[in-house]
């Protein structure tokens, strides 16, 4: 490695080099230690070679990292005043941002309200259901600074008329699991779900021998009875049950008016 005399570059400004003569001397000299084969017998001079290669490399390496910090010496004398005037402006910036950031808040807050409140003066038609679909049926472009009155309103509307239609279809189903399926529609706002869990429950129940008398159609919420104290004749059951099992379980006592709690 010695005839390429990198070893003598060290001190040398790197952008002198003549790199295509330093290359074509590496790739002459790497494809002679290429064609090396090294056994226990010349292990020795298997790391002296190592040891010469590691030289080079340190070489290279050095006057690289020596030139990088050459050019950059301009840029670090520069660097802290530079950050100085940046900080400055920033430290101002900061606190408009704030301002405009509070500004911007509190009109979506008060767009929010407003949406919340015409939501809430409409939503009548859902029943006791309004309140747990708001936050399905809830838009957030509603409440963009860009959507007018008028069309936020337009969007509420649509959305609880949509959620009435498909509530008065889960009622006309006069099905005995309708408190059920209605949590199913809350949760997902999807009729194809319902009739999936309408089937899953349906077949449950055939399965085992359970019989339901068919519920009237009606497009109104059923009443609710008063809870009363448990009687004299309750039972008190321990049940062992999957999560699966146990959920349709709740379904069919929901259905037949059964009062459980969930101990």
């Amino acid at each position: 490695m010695n005839e390429l005399q990198i070893i003598k570059l060290e001190n040398t400004d790197i952008s002198r080099w003549d790199f295509s003569m330093l290359k074509a001397k590496l790739q002459s000299r790497l494809e002679y230690y290429s064609s090396l084969v090294y056994t226990d017998a010349n292990i020795k001079d298997a790391k002296g070679d190592r040891a010469d290669l590691n030289k080079v490399k340190k070489a290279i390496e050095d006057a690289r990292k020596a030139f990088k910090a050459k050019c950059l010496e301009p840029y670090e004398a520069l660097e802290p005043k530079i950050k100085e005037l940046v900080e400055m402006v920033e430290q101002q910036r900061v606190t408009i941002d704030t301002t405009v950031k509070d500004y911007e808040q509190r009109k979506k807050d008060e767009k929010e309200r407003a949406v919340r409140e015409y939501y809430d003066r409409k939503a009548v038609v859902l029943g006791a259901l309004a309140e747990p679909l708001y936050p399905k049926l809830f838009d957030k472009k509603w409440c963009n600074a860009s959507t007018a009155r008028p069309a936020y309103e337009q969007g509420i509307l649509e959305a609880i008329n949509s959620a009435a239609v498909h509530i008065d279809v889960i009622r006309s189903l006069a099905s005995p699991f309708v408190d059920t399926l209605l949590d199913v529609y809350v949760d997902t706002l999807s009729l194809e779900k319902v009739m999936a869990k309408k089937d899953e429950l349906e077949q449950a129940a055939q399965r085992a021998s359970i019989s339901f008398t068919p519920m009237p159609e009606t497009a109104s919420p059923p009443s609710v009875p008063e809870e009363k104290e448990q009687s004299d004749d309750s039972i008190c059951m321990k049940i062992f049950a999957t999560g699966n099992q146990l959920e349709q379980l709740t379904d069919f006592m929901k259905a037949i008016g059964v009062r459980y709690e969930m101990l």
